[in-house]
């Protein structure tokens, strides 16, 4: 399944809805793309973001037009919780602690000039923890070129090596191998996870995780992908609590954890994204279970 298969089978999801998919795979207003309209919190969160997603300029669509969007992807998974009480997600999840706060296109200032990357979505849990998640959906599946620096200068100050004096020495090597070419991810953006630890480390957290959350495929580049994913685990501090988690195992984990309300909902994502031959049971012991870790 290459990233051409995943938008073909947006579209004829948009087919049998009967809407209308321009040649580049967006449609026509963000509304069509999203199961149910965006809450007031959300539409003020993409709106204030960086990335464009909800306006159209001259020169592109909303992004969030887009059949292949990950944004709307997260939405659609994500929003639904706001208004719902979202304890069959902390339980999806496997969190220690109840989820209090849905958030979207979130910022955590680093310290440096400029605007952080924004995290896709972040649920804030009790006792002031929370899970920052990076959503992917067909973002990962173009190869990445490999260019000589992976940051910008400012993530080098001199002397003053920024994910060491956070306590993460590990990501600190990692981050310099990057940057001068001495290792290099085809598939997994890690240049961009390595940025939102400086931004969780930042903060008067009691305890984070940070969650990478992706649609997954079948084939040699998904393969890659996640063998990258597993390199980036072994070349990461304990501390940072990275977990990983496919879009298509949550909503089957939100299917044995289904309450009152939630059947059109998980009826939508099942149809549109993971189908319903792909549900799987799940593991009592799963690999991405996610512990959130104290900050130290």
């Amino acid at each position: 399944m290459t990233r051409t298969d995943v938008k073909r089978d947006q579209e004829r999801w948009a087919a049998s809805q009967a809407y209308p998919v321009d040649a580049r795979g967006y449609l026509e207003a963000v509304e069509l793309n999203l199961r149910e309209p965006l809450s007031a919190k959300a539409r003020a969160a993409f709106l204030a973001g960086d990335g464009g997603e909800l306006a159209d300029t001259r020169s592109r669509p909303a992004k969030m037009r887009a059949l292949h969007s990950s944004s709307a992807l997260a939405v659609n998974v994500f929003d639904f919780w706001t208004n719902h009480d979202p304890q069959p997600l902390a339980e999806a999840l496997q969190l220690k602690h109840p989820i209090v706060d849905v958030s979207f296109e979130c910022k955590l200032s680093t310290g440096l000039p400029g605007n952080p990357p924004n995290l896709d979505v972040v649920l804030t849990c009790a006792h002031k923890t929370v899970v920052a998640i990076e959503s992917k959906f067909t973002e990962w599946m173009s190869a990445k070129p490999c260019r000589h620096a992976a940051f910008k200068p400012k993530y080098f100050p001199a002397n003053a090596p920024l994910w060491l004096g956070r306590g993460l020495p590990k990501a600190q090597q990692l981050a310099e191998d990057l940057q001068h070419g001495r290792r290099h991810f085809t598939y997994l953006d890690a240049p961009q996870l390595l940025k939102h630890t400086l931004g969780l480390k930042s903060q008067d957290f009691a305890g984070f995780s940070l969650l990478y959350l992706y649609f997954d495929a079948v084939g040699p580049e998904a393969d890659e992908h996640r063998r990258e994913i597993t390199r980036l685990q072994e070349r990461l501090d304990a501390g940072i609590g990275f977990r990983t988690l496919t879009y298509q195992d949550l909503v089957s984990r939100l299917a044995v954890a289904r309450a009152d309300g939630v059947d059109l909902y998980l009826e939508y994502l099942t149809s549109r994204y993971v189908g319903v031959s792909t549900i799987t049971p799940v593991r009592d012991t799963h690999p991405s279970a996610i512990a959130v870790e104290p900050v130290s």
